[in-house]
This record gives structure tokens, C-alpha cells and sequence, in this order.
């Protein structure tokens, strides 16, 4: 047969040790198995963000049309966009406001909140984190230099995330812990 192995339910239960005492498995058909296939991204989930994607840990509150804050976490984040875990699962193109706390660097430092304009682009149940990724696109910072903050925070303080790491098509195949 062609790469297919042919083994009853029957023959599976007596390999691994257990055995078929009430006879339950004496009619039934054989199971077809293949080796696994590589999984490979359709050609239109290429990666279509321009801007370096960091990876840093920072809390963010969530607001949808200005109503309840929802908490949550980044996961990673660039000048145009981010990725955030929390217990929403948004629609695409839903409007939102984040509230972006960035931590000190050191004493004497002060945290900073960033509040950014931005839209939904994508949502995904993130099994390994029990709770939802939400893509958001940036449409815009409440204060002009929040932007040039965050971009000289990014580049002089974080590290670049791999882009294996981001990438949606291959969250299944990797687990970050």
C-alpha cells in the first residue's frame, strides 16, 4: 500500500499490552495512518509587517470604544503595531485604545503610559497561554513624542524578537516558555 500502515484497532490494543476481553473490536475495519506531512504556511500569510518587532513583557490595559479596561500582557511589539495576550477575543477591525505601561529602567526613572489609537487585525485563542493573541495595528499616539519614546526605548533598551518568533503560521510549531 502506499506509505500507509494497515493496523486493526484490535491488533493496536494487543501491541501495547491491553486486551480485547468483551471482543468489541473484533469487526472492525482496519485504520489507515501516513506519516506526518511538514506544515507550511499558505503563500498568502506572508509576513506583511515592515517594522523591527521586539519582544518585552509590559502590561496594557484595553479599552473598546471607551468603555470597561480589559488587562493583559504584550507580547511582542514595533512602532506600528503589537501583539497582546489577554482574555478578549476581538473582531477584526474593532476600534481600541491601549494603555501601555513601560516600566523603569533604573532608580530614578519614571514609568511611562503610552495611550495609542489602534485597530484589530487579527485574534487567536493562544492554547499555550490560556487566553487570546489579539494583532493590533497602530492608527494613532494620543501624544505626538509617545511615538519617538517608544522607538529610542525599543531600539537602545529591548531585544529584537526572531522572526520565527512572531510569525503566526508556526505558533503551533513552537512554544515559547
Amino acid at each position: 500500500m502506499d506509505n500507509f500502515t494497515e493496523t486493526s484497532v484490535a491488533e493496536a490494543s494487543v501491541n501495547q499490552g491491553q486486551f480485547d476481553v468483551l471482543g468489541v473490536f473484533d469487526n472492525v475495519p482496519p485504520v489507515k495512518s501516513s506519516p506526518p506531512q511538514d506544515i507550511k504556511p499558505p503563500s498568502s500569510m506572508k509576513e506583511q509587517r515592515k517594522e523591527t518587532r521586539y519582544m518585552v513583557p509590559w502590561r496594557v490595559a484595553v479599552s473598546v470604544k471607551g468603555r470597561d479596561s480589559y488587562y493583559g500582557r504584550i507580547k511582542d511589539i514595533s512602532l506600528c503595531g503589537a501583539a497582546i495576550l489577554n482574555e478578549l477575543n476581538l473582531k477584526n477591525g474593532t476600534s481600541i485604545t491601549l494603555n501601555i505601561h513601560i516600566p523603569l529602567l533604573g532608580r530614578g526613572c519614571e514609568a511611562k503610559i503610552l495611550i495609542v489609537h489602534g485597530k484589530t487585525t487579527y485574534a487567536v485563542y493562544d492554547a499555550n497561554r490560556l487566553c487570546f493573541r489579539v494583532g493590533v495595528i497602530f492608527d494613532k499616539f494620543e501624544l505626538e513624542p509617545d511615538r519617538a519614546y517608544l522607538e529610542e526605548r525599543l531600539k537602545n533598551h529591548h531585544v529584537v524578537a526572531p522572526d520565527y518568533v512572531c510569525r503566526r503560521s508556526t505558533d503551533q510549531a513552537i512554544v515559547l516558555r
